[in-house]
């Protein structure tokens, strides 16, 4: 996370690793995340425990509300299974601290003050709209609405995708819009594939972008093909438990010879 418009910390704190460790003196409070070389980390704030788990960090800033300097950061259990989840720790110009979250959530989330409080958003991506969480001192965290992917460009972007994630390709609203009216009931199959681990690129002819879903990789998978000259969209994806790949368009003599190759590849011996 990062917070937007913020005043920088002079020292950062986070504990990420074995012996990680960090401190950080924020409105006169020490500030302390350390890690026990075994997989557990502890905030801990003038000398009490606020807060354990895998992984915890801080984020490199903070801001001040009538009363309180806040701080904001992510905790979690670690690994790659999911994102640590935001937090906000409330340092009071008098009292206790406050510790507030972490949400659950696995998204990775933006912090942006708002007003008295903290607003956290994550992006969409065409197979999961962005979460939206509202923290303030009187209603703590309060989930916001949930913001839908949106495709505002044309195939004008095309040359943009150099080296971006397929996502960044659905974002082109003809493409997006390719595959929603063409794929039917399988869009969300596709789109939850093509919406994570993955990359792409620029190619002789167009663009072509991969992506996989993280624990099932090998069997659940999708590609993304641009045709630049035609502006026409293809697509292969493959379902976990399923023998064939599925693709779209399902007539194949409509696939340019960069595509066919694709196909072939992907269909295996």
């Amino acid at each position: 996370m990062r917070l937007a418009g913020w005043i920088a910390l002079a020292v950062v704190a986070l504990a990420s690793g074995a012996g990680a460790e960090g401190s950080a003196l924020v409105a006169g409070r020490q500030m302390q995340v350390t890690d026990d070389g075994m997989g557990g980390a502890t905030l801990v704030v003038d000398g009490a425990v606020l807060h354990e788990d895998g992984v915890i960090y801080l984020d490199p800033g903070f801001a001040t509300i009538p009363g309180a300097t806040i701080v904001t950061g992510a905790a979690g259990a670690g690994g790659n299974g999911c994102n640590a989840a935001p937090f906000v720790l409330v340092l009071p110009d008098t009292g206790a601290p406050e510790f507030w979250g972490p949400v659950d959530s696995c998204a990775y989330f933006t912090a942006t003050a708002q007003g008295d409080g903290v607003r956290f958003s994550s992006d969409a991506v065409p197979g999961s709209p962005g979460e939206t969480w509202v923290w303030s001192r009187a209603g703590g965290f309060v989930p916001g609405p949930a913001v839908g992917f949106v495709a505002t460009q044309g195939w004008e972007a095309l040359d943009s995708l150099a080296g971006a994630h397929p996502v960044d390709a659905m974002a082109l609203a003809p493409v997006l819009q390719a595959l929603q009216t063409g794929l039917g009931s399988d869009y969300p199959a596709f789109a939850e594939r093509i919406s994570e681990l993955g990359s792409g690129d620029l190619t002789a002819t167009g663009y072509l972008g991969e992506a996989c879903l993280k624990f099932t990789c090998e069997t659940d998978w999708a590609l993304l093909y641009l045709h630049r000259e035609t502006q026409q969209v293809f697509a292969i994806w493959h379902v976990y438990g399923e023998i064939e790949n599925r693709i779209h368009p399902q007539d194949t003599t409509l696939w340019p010879p960069e595509a066919m190759a694709l196909l072939r590849e992907r269909a295996g011996p």
